[in-house]
């Protein structure tokens, strides 16, 4: 039906160039944000998941970051055992030294000698025992605990280092002085140990997270990323339904211009 009042055709015309003109302002904010679900109308279901996706990576990112504190910490306290391991080698020496009867070792002066420094090394251990901090915290004497992601806390106790007593200023002091040193070399060698497992254990879990962070960015990349490929396929559609749209509503428009022929 021939028509003025109505121009159905440029009606329809007009609803789908705007439906075209929608598709092509998404299909842009895709491509220049990257993201497929720019909010919650483009995919509501996707964008909840995803949002339970990203919380999960930050929160196994930071575990891992903890983790890797955690180690620091440790190694900080291994580094120092081991140079108090070294110490306590020395004093053992020491007081094996003064034990024996050589005119060196035997005589006052030797003695003297043996005996200052068997005390600075009693006095060295001592202050790294106390003085040895991570972050401001004394490391000796405390538990270094990891909150480690979804996993349990990780809790490693960093006992005080044993330290050594007597002198080696007679030959009887330095074999009660030996008993020391050694009973001290067990106990660090002990602690050395505890911090290993320590390590171990927190070098597992810091790998365990960093797997996880990467499956989850994969899921959550493929839930919430554009198809750059796909959208330049979809850029290039509606804008050939946009120029094919204006001209069809052009037509349309001119179309009701025929009827006033019927009227000459």
């Amino acid at each position: 039906m021939a028509s003025i009042l109505n121009n159905v055709s440029a009606l329809g015309a007009t609803r789908q160039l705007s439906a075209t003109n929608l598709g092509l302002n998404k299909t842009i904010e895709r491509l220049t944000s990257g993201k497929r679900i720019n909010r919650a109308s483009d995919d509501a279901a996707g964008l909840a998941i995803s949002n339970n996706l990203g919380a999960d990576i930050r929160i196994a990112s930071q575990g891992r970051r903890n983790a890797n504190d955690g180690i620091s910490t440790l190694q900080t306290a291994d580094g120092v055992l081991e140079e108090v391991t070294s110490l306590l080698t020395r004093a053992a020496e020491l007081a094996q030294q003064a034990q024996g009867t050589t005119a060196g070792a035997d005589s006052g002066t030797g003695k003297t000698a043996l005996n200052a420094e068997f005390a600075k090394i009693i006095g060295t251990i001592s202050d790294l025992n106390t003085n040895t901090k991570f972050n401001g915290t004394a490391v000796f004497g405390s538990t270094v605990s990891v909150a480690v992601g979804n996993f349990a806390t990780v809790g490693v106790a960093l006992g005080s280092i044993t330290n050594i007593t007597g002198t080696v200023d007679t030959s009887a002091n330095a074999a009660t002085a030996a008993t020391s040193v050694a009973a001290a070399i067990t106990a660090v060698s002990t602690l050395r140990g505890t911090i290993g497992a320590g390590q171990q254990q927190l070098q597992s879990v810091s790998n365990s997270l960093g797997i996880q962070v990467e499956n989850f960015t994969a899921a959550y990349s493929q839930i919430r990323d554009a198809d750059i490929a796909d959208e330049v396929v979809n850029l290039s559609k509606f804008q050939i339904l946009g120029q094919a749209g204006i001209s069809a509503l052009s037509q349309a428009n001119q179309s009701s211009q025929s009827i006033l022929a019927l009227l000459r």
